[in-house]
């Protein structure tokens, strides 16, 4: 190009290794900003944030200095600028040069001047959020390459999954911080509930004492695994070398297998978070408890492509027709279950990034596969 040359390989490179840095989402919007005006060739870029209804239009994040022209939390009226053109398309927006390409008569060049735009629209969750648009007051000798709009599509992408990562994870805290003024709530009244159950059980028992105390027992377990649901949900970010073994290790410590037998076939080591695994194999066990008794023999070995592990167990089964449905919240086929602990099982997948189906074992039990696990050869 003649006013500048772009590097597509390096400019990658580049990106990638800002939206790799451990810091907040300004920064990373900002300097990625910075790298986009640089390798298009123009003077400023911006992550806007749009309401089409009522033509806003205000500047989250902008490669501009603090004292700069356009900074954040700048408002600008939508129908003047060439933002409103650029999400009324399914394509990115690209002007060179506003008077030669015919849009010297639109306000964004007669009220502020611009005479270069490109302009690419992001969402979240399915809406329209706004816009990563670069621009400047001077055109550009040459029209913007394809190399040029992918990168600033890819600039776009990028920051489009560090805000959906951002509203999820705002999300899950304020989910977290409900969930946990919920159960302190509950657990005071159930506390002293609890404990009049059982000085009165202590002078006389009946048949309607033992049953609230079973109740009583049941909302606190109800309680416990809520708050499991909503903490396991988060996405693992730290993992360490795991086995099988080491897992069901700490399992038979942690779990009464009462006179189950619990044996690994094959065992082999993976990167996990290992909190939220060994409570993955303490539900499936307790699950395989629960549902094929106290002599259940369960079983956990490897699996070869796709690659991965399973847990099944020699009782009942699945019925066919449940098996789509056994890890949503709520079901359970015990009056006393609470129908959390596989949705539990398949937040911890979920957040593994891994997958689980469930089909039937060789004894006509349970099989669990969770596949998708990264397992060294």
């Amino acid at each position: 190009m003649s006013e500048h040359e772009f590097d597509a390989e390096q400019a990658r490179r580049d990106l990638y290794e800002v939206m790799s840095r451990d810091t907040d989402f300004d920064t990373k919007a900002t300097d990625a900003l910075r790298l986009g005006r640089k390798y298009l060739g123009v003077q400023n870029g911006h992550l806007t944030r749009i309401d089409e209804p009522i033509d806003y239009r205000e500047v989250i994040a902008s490669s501009d200095p603090s004292d700069g022209v356009i900074t954040p939390g700048l408002v600008m009226d939508l129908q003047k600028t060439f933002c409103r053109e650029a999400i009324q398309r399914e394509d990115p927006l690209r002007i060179h040069d506003v008077d030669a390409q015919g849009w010297g008569g639109h306000p964004a060049r007669t009220d502020y001047g611009i005479q270069c735009y490109h302009g690419t629209t992001i969402t979240v969750d399915d809406e329209l959020y706004g816009t990563v648009c670069f621009g400047s007051i001077t055109p550009r000798e040459d029209p913007f390459t394809e190399d040029e709009t992918l990168y600033a599509e890819l600039i776009g992408r990028m920051l489009e999954h560090e805000l959906v990562r951002e509203r999820t994870e705002t999300e899950l805290e304020q989910l977290e911080r409900f969930a946990s003024v919920v159960s302190h709530d509950l657990r005071n009244p159930m506390t002293v509930a609890k404990n009049r159950i059982e000085l009165e059980r202590e002078h006389r028992d009946s048949e309607h004492l033992e049953s609230a105390a079973t109740a009583v027992d049941r909302m606190d377990d109800i309680v416990d695994d809520v708050l499991t649901v909503v903490r396991q949900g988060r996405d693992v970010e730290d993992t360490e070398p795991v086995t099988l073994e080491s897992q069901l290790s700490s399992c038979r410590q942690s779990v009464d297998l009462r006179d189950a037998t619990v044996t690994v076939t094959e065992d082999i080591e993976f990167a996990a978070d290992p909190d939220r695994l060994r409570q993955l194999f303490e539900n499936l066990l307790r699950n395989a408890l629960d549902h094929a008794g106290e002599g259940v023999t369960v079983t956990v070995g490897s699996l070869r492509a796709p690659d991965g592990f399973y847990v099944e167990d020699d009782g009942p089964g699945i019925p066919g027709e449940d098996r789509e449905t056994v890890f949503e919240s709520g079901y359970s086929t015990r009056e006393e279950g609470t129908g959390l602990g596989l949705s539990i099982v398949a937040s911890i997948v979920e957040s593994h990034d891994w997958e689980i189906e469930v089909t039937e074992s060789e004894q006509g039990g349970a099989r669990f596969e969770i596949t998708g696990v990264a397992v060294p050869q």
